[in-house]
C-alpha cells in the first residue's frame, strides 16, 4: 500500500465532460472544471481488499474534507465528515475489466453494486447512486490533476486573423466584432483564449472547448441564433460555465483553423463581406462550413500585461453552472 495521496478527477466515459462533484451532502455530476475543488478528490488507499484481491480506498473531496459513503443498499451516495476504520461503507474498489482506462468503481461489499448515473441520466446536477449493472454510465476514469499544468496552458493572450484578409485582425467597433487593419496598439484587437473555465469540455470531434473573450471591453463571443446571424459580445463571468460562449478548433491546415460551435460544430466563423467591392468591411457572422478561405482563422499569441477586468476573475466558491445556453 503506497502513502502517496493523488489528487484526482474523477470522469464518466458515457459522457467525458462529466466528472464526480460534492455539493451540499450530495455526490452529483457537474461539467468538467478541475480547477473546482468540489471536483477534486484524494484516493486513499487501505489495507482491505475485495474479492477479487482488488486493494480499496476511500474518496474524500478536497474541499469539504468529506468522504463517499452510502446506505450498503441500492440509491443515492452521501457524504461522511468522519468515517470508522471499520466501516466498509465508504471502501471502493476498481474492476479488473472495464474499457481502457475506465473502470467500474465498486463497493467493496458487494461488486455488483457500482457508482452510476440512475437511469443512466447525466445532466449538471444529476445525483450519483449505488446501483446494479455494467452500463457504461458506471465506467470511470481517474485523472491525475496538476496544477501546474492547468495553470500553465489555461488561457493565452491572442489576435485572430483570417486568411481571406491577412494583415486584418479580429476587433471590437462600436459593440459588433468585425475585422480591420492590424494595428498593435489597439487593444480592442486582443483577446483572451481562455480553456481554464471549461477545461476538458469537448466538442463531438474529441476538440477542447474554450472562450474568446475581448481584453478592452472584457466581454466575449457568444453565438446568437445560429448560421447566418451575427455572433453576438456579451458580459462574461468565469463563474458561469455557459456554452453559447464555447468554440472549439478544427485540425491545422496551413496554421488556419475553423473555430466552430463546441455544440454544434457545423457552423464556424465567417467573415461576412457587407460590400464585396469594399473587402475592407468585414463583419463576424456564423454559417454552415463550407472550407472557404472565409472560414479560416489564425491565433497569433502575443504578449500583453495590461490587467482584465476584476470581475472576470474566477471564484470557485461563487461558481454556478449553466450549459443549456439559458438561465
Amino acid at each position: 500500500m503506497s502513502n502517496q495521496e493523488t489528487t484526482f478527477v474523477i470522469i464518466n466515459q458515457a459522457d467525458v465532460n462529466y466528472c464526480l462533484a460534492a455539493r451540499g451532502s450530495k455526490v452529483v455530476f457537474a461539467l468538467v472544471d478541475p480547477r473546482d475543488p468540489y471536483q477534486q478528490w484524494i484516493k486513499k488507499e487501505t489495507p482491505t481488499k475485495d474479492q477479487e484481491g482488488q486493494s480499496a480506498f476511500v474518496l474524500v473531496n478536497k474541499e469539504t474534507k468529506e468522504t463517499i459513503k452510502h446506505d450498503k443498499k441500492i440509491g443515492p451516495l452521501g457524504l461522511v465528515e468522519n468515517y470508522q476504520a471499520d466501516d466498509n461503507s465508504v471502501l471502493w474498489t476498481e474492476s479488473k475489466d472495464g474499457d481502457k482506462d475506465f473502470k467500474y468503481i465498486r463497493w467493496v461489499g458487494r461488486l455488483d453494486y457500482n457508482i452510476v448515473a440512475n437511469n443512466h441520466e447525466i445532466h449538471d446536477g444529476r445525483i450519483v447512486d449505488l446501483a446494479y449493472g455494467t452500463h457504461i454510465s458506471q465506467r470511470w476514469k481517474f485523472v491525475a490533476y496538476n496544477s501546474k499544468d492547468e495553470q500553465a496552458t489555461a488561457r493565452q493572450t491572442v489576435t485572430i486573423s483570417c486568411r481571406r484578409k491577412e494583415g486584418f485582425n479580429l476587433t471590437v467597433c462600436k459593440g459588433t466584432v468585425m475585422l480591420a487593419p492590424a494595428d498593435s496598439k489597439d487593444r480592442n484587437q486582443i483577446w483572451i483564449k481562455d480553456v481554464s473555465y471549461a477545461n476538458q469540455v469537448k466538442d463531438q470531434d474529441g476538440k477542447q472547448a474554450f472562450a474568446l473573450v475581448n481584453k478592452a471591453t472584457g466581454k466575449a463571443i457568444k453565438h446568437g441564433f445560429g448560421p447566418g446571424w451575427l455572433v453576438k459580445l456579451a458580459d462574461f463571468n468565469r463563474n458561469d460555465l455557459d456554452s453559447s460562449f464555447l468554440w472549439t478548433e478544427s485540425d491545422k491546415e496551413l496554421g488556419f483553423k475553423e473555430i466552430r460551435m463546441q455544440a454544434n460544430t457545423s457552423a464556424a466563423f465567417h467573415a461576412f463581406y457587407v460590400n464585396e467591392a469594399d473587402s475592407n468591411k468585414a463583419l463576424l457572422t456564423l454559417r454552415l462550413r463550407n472550407d472557404s478561405t472565409d472560414q479560416r482563422w489564425k491565433f497569433k499569441e502575443i504578449t500583453d500585461d495590461t490587467p482584465e477586468k476584476p470581475s472576470n476573475q474566477w471564484d470557485p466558491s461563487k461558481a454556478t453552472i449553466f450549459f443549456d445556453g439559458s438561465k
